[in-house]
């Protein structure tokens, strides 16, 4: 390799390290499944709020910026999942999924259960709704 290159690598190298800590990359929900949502989940301390669905609903789909929005008010304080339950029939069941996206939050405490939010879906209300389950309210 000539100097040039070895030039470009270290500033590229100095450009990503630098910006991997400024965050600008949006942190996506978990993708989680039956075998590591006990793991990632129930065995957490983090509050959750999981999306249980299905990738081709239209409901689904029309929700995600809301979605999307969310988890950037959110992000660094709560975690966010996603099921797909065509693929995970057990935590479809388990949950008692009836619609399309159907969003399950957990306490800390995951001795409190699972809940539905059945709150309005805009980012905004689902924000009050995390930050109640932070502080240990809500339902």
């Amino acid at each position: 390799m000539n100097r040039s290159a070895n030039v470009l690598i270290l500033i590229s190298f100095f450009f990503l390290s630098f910006t991997s800590n400024l965050n600008l990359v949006d942190a996506a929900p978990e993708q989680l499944n039956q075998k590591n949502f006990d793991e990632k989940v129930m065995k957490s301390k983090d509050v959750w709020f999981i999306m249980f669905g299905l990738p081709t609903c239209g409901t689904q789909k029309a929700f995600l910026p809301e979605w999307e929005a969310f988890s950037k008010l959110v992000d660094g304080k709560i975690k966010l999942g996603e099921v797909n339950v065509a693929e995970n029939y057990d935590l479809y069941v388990q949950y008692k999924i009836k619609s399309y996206p159907t969003i399950i939050t957990f306490a800390a405490d995951k001795s409190k259960g699972a809940f539905e939010y059945t709150g309005t879906r805009t980012a905004q209300k689902m924000e009050e709704a995390a930050n109640l389950k932070l502080e240990g309210k809500g339902y």
